[in-house]
């Protein structure tokens, strides 16, 4: 078959036969050409937008990746990895061959403070593994269903206000880039690269393994829920525990069944050892909600009771096939409390669903280090992760409806001094991207052309 061959014309058992005389030898996995297989896989967690792949790879190995990698990238074809799926707008979708990372599951090693896994383990298997020797790791997100391959290729954001996100704990990666080629790359060895692909989106790797940290597990988790009915009650207070860094996580929360956002709730929890509890008045000293409730778990219920709630959601709400075109946004100190405001009382039942959330985070900004994790450019010491996590029917009107007002409350969020946390929703264009990565645009373009010169990686954010 000649090179100049187009992708279009890679097809059915033609593309195959070439595929498998180009490796020479039998795939570890294999590639899925048949229908079934590859509608699977041509919708994401926002369900609102349908592309199928022209081949799905499930790798038995690092070399099927290379060897496909190396394939598309001489015939043009764009490839792209996904774990779980969680993004909303497409960003792993792909027409040419997606790579299949749930084959690539095992945990390596499981050491005194790190561990070596595929990525294509997700986070809860590594947290329970890891919590079976005394350790855990020390940024997890709220839900813990999601890859590791995926929440480092975005950053991987968690309650806990001290830890960084999960791409500030990753020791080393091993990634294949764009023309085949596997490099292992950390701070300290071809940082460049490893510095792009940690919430870089996939655009310069697919991360095949990862080396991230770990940390001894707290036994026991105190939680003190409060409610709010005035909003600047609620960031008074909000503030007043973050300035104190006596607790391990918060976060915001509104739209709770039979409410319409007219109440504000505030979700504290403090780690601890079984033998030193959290004096509940030291906690709550000086604060005002209307209401209190005090709780006490062990730290791995906790940890993992939001995938616990998502799967009492798929059975009632059918939680899958909902459309979820959600927002995601970092927010400064100085307008964070005008921009949530301003969003919270002006959102209709429509914008948040059946099933959708409004959250809020809140992060030491110090411990956010990766420069692929643009943050908003000010010097306070904290920044904060707003989400409207809408939920509704799985139809094109809606997405397009919901988008729209995604961009609206990006450009005002932009011009607040926000930036855009690009796992979601928001429809990006080449100016927007060089907009978000500002003055570290032309670096990341000219390591574009060096790992993928073919342009072949994750078209799905759009991104060059």
């Amino acid at each position: 078959m000649c090179r100049c061959l187009r992708a279009r014309e890679l097809t059915g058992g033609d593309w195959m036969s070439d595929v498998m005389h180009r490796f020479g030898r039998p795939l570890d996995g294999e590639l899925l050409l048949d229908e079934s297989s590859r509608q699977e896989f041509s919708q994401d967690a926002g369900r609102y937008r349908t592309k199928v792949p022209r081949g799905v790879l499930r790798p038995g190995s690092v070399e099927d990746i290379q060897e496909i990698v190396r394939f598309c990238a001489q015939y043009g074809i764009p490839v792209a990895a996904r774990g779980l799926a969680n993004t909303t707008d497409g960003q792993g979708l792909v027409d040419g061959v997606l790579i299949d990372m749930r084959s690539m599951n095992t945990i390596h090693e499981i050491g005194e403070d790190r561990a070596v896994v595929d990525a294509g383990v997700d986070w809860l298997q590594l947290t329970n593994a890891a919590h079976a020797r005394g350790l855990a790791p020390p940024a997890l997100t709220g839900f813990l269903g999601l890859s590791l391959g995926g929440t480092l290729s975005f950053g991987g954001v968690p309650p806990a206000i001290q830890s960084g996100a999960q791409v500030d704990s990753v020791i080393e990666l091993e990634v294949v880039t764009g023309t085949g080629e596997l490099r292992r790359c950390s701070e300290q060895h071809d940082r460049e690269l490893f510095e792009a692909v940690l919430a870089g989106l996939g655009q310069y790797g697919i991360i095949t393994k990862a080396t991230v940290r770990l940390g001894p597990a707290p036994a026991k988790v105190r939680g003190h829920e409060l409610t709010y009915p005035d909003i600047t009650d609620f960031f008074k207070d909000f503030r007043t525990l973050l300035t104190r860094a006596e607790i391990s996580e918060i976060y915001g929360d509104w739209w709770r069944p039979g409410e319409h956002g007219e109440v504000q709730h505030l979700s504290a929890f403090t780690f601890h050892s079984a033998a030193t509890p959290p004096d509940d008045q030291h906690v709550l000293r000086g604060l005002t909600p209307a209401e209190t409730v005090v709780s006490q778990s062990d730290f791995l219920p906790h940890v993992t009771r939001i995938d616990v709630a998502v799967e009492q959601l798929r059975e009632v709400l059918d939680w899958d096939h909902l459309a979820k075109p959600w927002l995601t946004l970092w927010l400064p100190e100085a307008s964070v409390e005008q921009y949530v405001t301003e969003v919270v009382q002006n959102l209709t039942p429509r914008d948040v669903g059946n099933g959708g959330f409004v959250l809020l985070y809140a992060h030491r900004r110090s411990q956010l280090t990766r420069p692929s994790l643009r943050l908003p450019q000010d010097d306070s010491e904290w920044v904060y992760l707003f989400t409207l996590m809408t939920a509704g029917p799985a139809s094109t009107e809606f997405g397009d409806e919901m988008l729209a007002r995604n961009r609206r409350l990006y450009d005002r969020a932009r011009a607040l001094g926000g930036t855009r946390y690009p796992i979601e929703s928001v429809a990006f264009t080449q100016d927007d991207w060089a907009d978000h990565y500002g003055d570290r645009w032309p670096q990341l373009q000219a390591l574009k052309q060096e790992a993928d010169p073919a342009g072949i990686l994750t078209p799905g954010p759009k991104m060059f």
